[in-house]
């Protein structure tokens, strides 16, 4: 495809547009995991994260949610998986919340990825006020499950943290704990 292609493709995309990036699992995991979109997607991703800032928020969605997929099946998770994470909650906000949380939820690499945020401390107090306005209104199970306290430290440390470029991340919150509570492993 040229480049011309995925900047139409990307410009003009629509939910008529998300089956050429949909996850087409073929059921097998590492080596043998096989995904008929996977080589488009990336190259849209790739083709994204330049011109993130101006890319739909559908588009960003689909594409961390897409990608986000994947994880447990590869074993691994796309390198910048993380920027779409933060776009999605910079310009998204609590609109798309759940999708944020969905997508870093699909494993601990997600998880972790998808901590590396630049949102403003604002910003974090707003998603921190929707999220727990969220967890004491739901009555869905699934939701219930997703909005578990990692996320809401995740978001609270952001709310909290110094406005500086340096702690702009919040890796050494996830890990191990994270999955175990998530998933209710040990």
């Amino acid at each position: 495809m040229t480049n011309q292609e995925l900047q139409t493709y990307i410009d003009d995309y629509t939910m008529a547009d998300f089956n050429r990036i949909k996850l087409m699992w073929n059921g097998k995991y590492g080596q043998e995991f096989m995904d008929d979109n996977y080589d488009f997607r990336m190259q849209v991703c790739e083709f994204v994260v330049p011109q993130i800032d101006t890319v739909s928020l559908d588009l960003i969605r689909d594409l961390y949610c897409e990608t986000g997929k994947t994880s447990p099946l590869t074993f691994g998770v796309y390198n910048s998986f993380h920027l779409f994470a933060d776009e999605l909650l910079k310009r998204g906000g609590s609109k798309y919340l759940l999708d944020y949380i969905r997508g870093a939820s699909h494993s601990m690499d997600t998880g972790i990825s998808s901590g590396r945020l630049t949102i403003s401390k604002q910003k974090a107090k707003e998603l921190l006020n929707y999220f727990d306005e969220l967890k004491s209104k739901s009555t869905d199970p699934e939701e219930q499950k997703l909005l578990n306290d990692f996320i809401r430290q995740r978001l609270e440390y952001n709310a909290n943290r110094e406005e500086s470029p340096a702690t702009n991340s919040t890796l050494s919150k996830a890990g191990c704990s994270w999955w175990q509570k998530l998933f209710g492993s040990e």
